[in-house]
C-alpha cells in the first residue's frame, strides 16, 4: 500500500498516486514518507529475479537501493542505473504506473475471475459433507457444508439435508460472499488495486470476517509502519496456516494462492 496518499497526480498524461517530495535512494534526500512510498511501489512491481518483498520501514539501506537499481536496469532499461528515484524522473513515473488504478476499497466489487477462482477452490457440493473429513453426511456435524463452502448451522440442517440444485448453490454462494466483500470494504482504509481487493475477499472468506478485520495483515495493509509480530505483510498473511489448530498443507497452498493474487496479480489455484 502507499503511505500518505492524499490525491491523484498527472505527469505527461499518466495518472498515478501521491508524488514523492524529494529524491529517494543513493545520495537522495530520503525523507521517511517518500522512502515508504518508493519501497511500497518497488514491492508492487514485477522485477525479474526479485520475488521477496523488501522491508517497508522508511529507511534507506542497501536492499532498497539494490532494488531500485534492479528496477532501473530491468524495467526502465537504464544503461547506467544510479539507484535513485527523483520526483519527476523516469524511474518514479514507471514505478507509479503500476499503482495508477489504486483507489478506495469501498469503490470495488469482487471480480468475475476472483469469483470463478473461489468457486473452484471451494468446489460445488449439492449434498452435505463434513468439511473436516470430506465425507458425505446424513446427520448434522459441526463441519457440515454444502454448496460452495457454506457451513450449515444446526438450525439449517432440515433445509439442506437432502441437498439442492446447482442454481440454488449459486444463489447461496452470492449471499454468503456479500458480507465478506462488505467486511473488506469497511476494514481497509488505504488505496488498493482490484487484484488486492480480490485476494482479501478470498482470504476473508476462509478465515472469517472477524479474523480478517482484526488481523495483523489488515493492520499492515492500512499502515505499513504498524507494529505487529510479523516482519512484513506476507508473513502476517501466511501466518494463517492452520486448520483445527494444526498446520495444514491445504491451507498453506491456499495462502500462497491468495498472496500470488495480491502481490503478483496471478489468479491460479494450486
Amino acid at each position: 500500500m502507499i503511505w500518505g496518499v492524499k490525491g491523484i497526480n498527472y505527469i505527461k498524461g499518466i495518472k498515478f498516486m501521491e508524488k514523492i517530495s524529494k529524491s529517494v535512494g543513493r545520495d537522495g534526500n530520503n525523507s521517511k514518507p517518500d522512502v515508504i512510498i518508493v519501497q511500497n511501489l518497488l514491492n508492487h512491481s514485477r522485477i525479474p529475479g526479485k520475488t521477496d518483498d523488501i522491508k517497508v520501514d522508511g529507511k534507506i539501506g542497501n536492499q532498497t537501493i539494490d532494488r531500485i537499481e534492479a528496477f532501473q536496469k530491468d524495467i526502465v532499461f537504464m544503461a547506467n542505473p544510479d539507484g535513485r528515484v527523483d520526483p519527476d524522473g523516469k524511474t518514479f513515473i514507471k514505478l507509479s504506473m503500476s499503482r495508477g488504478n489504486a483507489r478506495a476499497a469501498n469503490s470495488f466489487d469482487v471480480s468475475t475471475i476472483a469469483i470463478d477462482l473461489l468457486k473452484s477452490i471451494e468446489q460445488l457440493a449439492t449434498t452435505p459433507y463434513d468439511d473436516q473429513t470430506g465425507l458425505d453426511i446424513t446427520e448434522w456435524v459441526k463441519g457440515a457444508t454444502i454448496g460452495y463452502g457454506h457451513l450449515i448451522s444446526k438450525t439449517e440442517w432440515s433445509k439442506y439435508k437432502d441437498g439442492f440444485k446447482e442454481s440454488d448453490a449459486l444463489k447461496l454462494f452470492a449471499s454468503d460472499l456479500k458480507p465478506f466483500v462488505d467486511t473488506v470494504k469497511s476494514s481497509i482504509t488505504s488505496n488498493i488495486t482490484q487484484n488486492e481487493f480480490d485476494a482479501m475477499v478470498i482470504f476473508a472468506f476462509n478465515i472469517g470476517r472477524k479474523g480478517f478485520s482484526s488481523s495483523s495483515a489488515v493492520k499492515l495493509i492500512n499502515d505499513p509502519t504498524a507494529k505487529t509480530d510479523y516482519k512484513n505483510l506476507e508473513s502476517a498473511w501466511k501466518a494463517w496456516n492452520k486448520s483445527e489448530g494444526k498446520v495444514n498443507t491445504g491451507v498453506i497452498n491456499r495462502r500462497n494462492s491468495e498472496w500470488n493474487i495480491y502481490s503478483k496479480e496471478i489468479y491460479k489455484r494450486w
